[in-house]
């Protein structure tokens, strides 16, 4: 099972994270503009709120299932983060991306 969570970037508190919260999420090529658009199911809008209230200080990181060495770290340098209570979808929009190995 793939792996997504998010922290915030100073102290590293951990806001959102893909298997504790059982959270299901599509990461894809963002259409009509480069970077990457993160679409997260977050029924809770609780949960979701507080990583919109600090769109500006997000470390996202992506963990392939199977894989125990290799990460990656998408940032929005903008802050482009958005929550749809009716939906319950958390999307944000990446402009950067680092793959490395842990």
């Amino acid at each position: 099972m793939d792996h997504l969570y998010i922290r915030h970037t100073v102290g590293g508190r951990l806001f959102l994270d893909s298997k504790k919260h059982g959270l299901p999420f599509a990461i894809a090529p963002a259409e009509g503009r480069e970077g990457w658009t993160i679409a997260i199911d977050v029924p809770d809008a609780a949960l979701a709120e507080g990583v919109v209230r600090h769109r500006d200080e997000l470390n996202i990181f992506f963990v392939p299932a199977g894989s125990t060495d290799r990460k990656t770290w998408y940032f929005s340098t903008h802050g482009e983060v958005a929550y749809d209570p009716a939906a319950g979808k958390l999307v944000i929009q990446a402009d950067g991306r680092i793959d490395y190995d842990v």
